[in-house]
């Protein structure tokens, strides 16, 4: 069976790709730089694709990472509307 990312991974994933900086995305997420950094990577081992090009100056989401941001708005957008999730931006 296939491990899927979870509802925390995309909501923070989501939260970079709009931020576009780890410690922004992290404080506006309410968790330590390392504990997002950690899921976000985890996020990718679990998608078998690198989503974001890493400099020490600049994030970048590359071009599967928009396409995982795009969709995971998506599923957000659903959760929240079901009541699963709320607070979704």
């Amino acid at each position: 069976m296939q491990k899927l990312p979870s509802v925390r991974q995309l909501q923070y994933f989501v939260a970079l790709a709009e931020l576009g900086h780890f410690g922004r995305a992290a404080e506006a997420c309410f968790v330590s730089q390392s504990a997002f950094s950690t899921a976000i990577q985890e996020l990718e081992q679990t998608l078998g694709a690198q989503l974001v090009d890493r400099t020490n100056r600049k994030v970048i989401i590359n071009s599967a990472g928009r396409e995982v941001a795009a969709q995971a708005r998506i599923c957000l957008r659903e959760l929240a509307h079901k009541g699963q999730l709320p607070g979704v931006r």
